[in-house]
């Protein structure tokens, strides 16, 4: 019983919340950002483990794991961050993304197609 109160009281402190939230004021232009949570039709996360992304201005986006930097492009409306990378791995990241939570330190995106059930968390690093 201790065991599992423990557990839940560490998900709830090193996860994003569950509460919607969209807020504008988040810059994520601001500091690099890791994918925390990627699943297309199963858990893909471990893909991305040592990526940073900078999300710039005039729409670069730079991914950088040790000596490597990929660029991509990026844009955002009130509702959606549009990412496109031509390498590889990173391009399983492009999509038309949903905003269904952005705070200071998580960004919660889920697919654009309801069909589809692909998820993107990125967490500030």
């Amino acid at each position: 019983m201790r065991f599992l109160f423990l557990f839940f009281i560490g998900i709830t402190l090193f996860s994003c919340s569950n509460k919607k939230e969209d807020n504008p004021s988040v810059n994520i232009k601001e500091g690099t950002w890791r994918v925390a949570y990627y699943w297309d039709q199963k858990d893909e996360t471990a893909n991305f483990t040592g990526y940073a992304l900078m999300f710039g201005d005039g729409g670069v986006l730079m991914a950088h794991k040790g000596a490597a930097m990929i660029s991509g492009t990026w844009s955002e409306t009130s509702s959606k961050i549009i990412i496109n990378f031509t390498d590889p791995v990173l391009s399983e990241l492009n999509n038309d993304w949903l905003i269904v939570e952005k705070t200071p330190s998580c960004i919660k995106l889920k697919d654009d197609n309801p069909a589809q059930d692909d998820q993107l968390h990125l967490a500030k690093n």
